[in-house]
């Protein structure tokens, strides 16, 4: 192994605050593709992407969430 490949080693290890944090840094690409699996899996479906319940038709949650969205979506406007 040549000097720069080791060099470049020792840079990119990073400190992390706590051993959770340094689990998702390290295997972030998969579990984002599980999360966005499921998600596609639920929509497909027609369940509530954030629960089990019946989606609204043409929208990916259901009535509870849907609404939590909304004013979610309020609240980020406003500011």
């Amino acid at each position: 192994m040549g000097f720069k490949k080791l060099l470049q080693r020792v840079r990119r290890k990073k400190k992390y605050p706590n051993r959770f944090l340094k689990f998702y840094h390290q295997n972030k690409k998969q579990l984002n593709q599980e999360r966005r699996s499921s998600y596609l899996e639920k929509k497909k479906e027609g369940l509530c992407t954030r629960c089990k319940r019946k989606a609204v038709s043409g929208i990916v949650f259901c009535e509870y969430h849907q609404q939590k969205q909304q004013q979610y979506n309020k609240n980020a406007r406003e500011k």
